[in-house]
């Protein structure tokens, strides 16, 4: 009830002040009020130094989600802030960042590139202009995944991402997120929103949905697509994923279930640096499921529990 009061709340706010994106519009207007409350700039050697206190050493791997609108104080661009990186982890680490393909452009045909949906060397990242940069980096390899692709960079580049065309769902074991897991990846959130959750939550669903019926529900749209690997050879990937609402209470979770100094965070001027380890968040993720616990409020978990635990499969 609450949820539809909000929803007619917000289409009366867009009607009354003609404002087409509500979230965008919001984001804009706090950008102006944070650029004149943080005006300390500071250095690509400054983010990465910051990085390192939370962990990030020669030999880590890291996975990088951000959003460049927020790096305003920023002195430096975005590709030294990949060869910083890249210098700091040294011959034995890992570089990972998302690559999907902007959602709205996904299986549109007007977007096809050479007659293919997508084409691993060429099709842009939607992910943010840092991921971009990084889709170009000399060296770096993309998963082949319409959905949730991803580019790495370093020794373990070619395990990450070899394997992402023959998954089931975007998330599942052969997927790099679930391979990040296992690799206890530290997972950075540079300029995103307060508990932002990284996209490894989703392996969560991967893993469970055919166990449990709540998780099942979120499978429920097949799609297939056309791709062109690094070889020019074409061929087409049938994919499991959801094209249901959602509403996730991230905030709750992570404050009533992680454990103390499981979650990193801190501030560089105005830009909000958050780190996880991919291992700790999905067994923890795991666990709370077995306990019938999710961070999901939409769609409702309650008709899919029975004396408090998720209702198994038939």
């Amino acid at each position: 009830m609450i949820y539809k009061l909000r929803s007619i709340l917000v289409k009366l706010i867009k009607k009354i002040f003609g404002i087409y994106d509500l979230t965008y519009f919001v984001k804009k207007q706090k950008k102006k009020i944070f650029q004149r409350i943080y005006t300390k700039k500071y250095t690509v050697n400054d983010l990465v130094e910051k990085m390192k206190m939370m962990g990030m050493n020669n030999g880590a791997v890291v996975f990088i989600h951000s959003s460049m609108t927020e790096f305003y104080n920023l002195i430096g661009s975005p590709a030294e802030l990949i060869s910083r990186i890249i210098e700091t982890i040294g011959d034995e680490g890992t570089l990972l960042m998302p690559a999907y393909p902007k959602f709205k452009e996904v299986l549109k045909k007007e977007n096809q590139i050479d007659g293919v949906d997508f084409d691993v060397l060429k099709t842009p990242s939607g992910a943010g202009y840092l991921t971009e940069v990084f889709r170009k980096y000399p060296g770096v390899k993309r998963s082949i995944n319409q959905q949730h692709s991803v580019c790495a960079y370093g020794r373990l580049a070619n395990y990450f991402v070899s394997e992402h065309h023959f998954s089931e769902t975007p998330w599942d074991e052969k997927s790099p997120y679930y391979k990040m897991t296992l690799t206890n990846t530290m997972v950075f959130a540079l300029g995103l929103p307060y508990y932002f959750f990284p996209t490894i939550h989703h392996c969560t669903e991967s893993l469970l949905w055919k166990k449990y019926k709540y998780f099942n529900f979120f499978f429920n749209k097949k799609i297939t697509y056309s791709y062109r690997d690094e070889s020019g050879t074409i061929a087409v990937h049938e994919l499991i994923c959801s094209n249901i609402p959602r509403k996730k209470n991230k905030r709750k979770l992570i404050k009533r279930y992680f454990e103390p100094f499981k979650y990193h965070c801190c501030r560089l001027s105005n830009l909000r640096i958050e780190m996880i380890y991919a291992k700790y968040t999905l067994n923890l993720l795991l666990e709370l499921a077995e306990k019938g616990i999710t961070m999901y409020s939409i769609p409702s978990p309650k008709k899919f529990k029975q004396n408090g635990k998720f209702i198994l499969q038939n």
